[in-house]
């Protein structure tokens, strides 16, 4: 359910430092983990590690597990939200130890997630009540070939036009009442034609905002 797009291996830590899985499967986008594997258990307060290709660790706090059970032909799986936490942090949970795991990625053509962070010093990019940093990742997982290639070919066409207006539309800063039916268009479209897991994210990140 994950090929064709950017993916880790990751490790899952418990809040005593055990380690309760390694070499598990996952994409991260936008402070979430999209795990294929409904048969672990874990739960809020849990860490997970994921390693960097340059050989250091990226550490997650577990916020929501977010089991989802799927839309539709879309199978179940987890959306489990996180956020980053420091070193220092994590070397305060009893008997912690980062773990070795092993870093798979496979490419994807153009995609390129970016995760954004804020403090309170930065300026959310928010205006006319939307977040257009979070639309313009939603753009960017549209021009993934996994989610273009799920789409028939008689509606291609339609796809593509709704795309190009949300492009157009977050240059513009359209407010929401503009940008709204066209998100719905194109989460409905990928709603009854997506099968994968990262069509499952879209439809979720469009419902956020709409």
């Amino acid at each position: 359910m994950l090929s064709g797009f950017p993916k880790s291996t990751i490790s899952i830590i418990n809040r005593d430092g055990e380690v309760l899985y390694q070499n598990i499967k996952a994409v991260f986008a936008d402070n979430m983990f999209l795990i294929e594997d409904i048969k672990l258990i874990f739960e809020e307060g849990d860490i997970i590690e994921k390693l960097l290709p340059n050989g250091k660790s990226e550490r997650y706090e577990i916020l929501e597990t977010g089991f989802n059970e799927g839309l539709s032909t879309i199978p179940a799986h987890f959306q489990t939200k996180v956020r980053k936490i420091i070193k220092h942090k994590a070397e305060n949970i009893q008997g912690y130890t980062p773990s070795i795991i092993n870093n798979t990625y496979s490419g994807v053509a153009n995609l390129q997630v970016q995760q954004n962070t804020h403090n309170s010093s930065q300026v959310m990019n928010i205006k006319n009540g939307l977040d257009y940093e979070q639309i313009e990742l939603i753009l960017e997982l549209l021009k993934c070939d996994k989610v273009k290639n799920e789409i028939p070919a008689e509606r291609l066409s339609e796809f593509e036009k709704a795309k190009d207006d949300l492009e157009s539309a977050i240059q513009r800063k359209d407010p929401k009442e503009k940008i709204k039916p066209v998100l719905s268009f194109i989460k409905n479209l990928i709603f009854t034609c997506g099968t994968s897991a990262l069509s499952a994210m879209v439809v979720d990140q469009i419902s956020k905002i709409i």
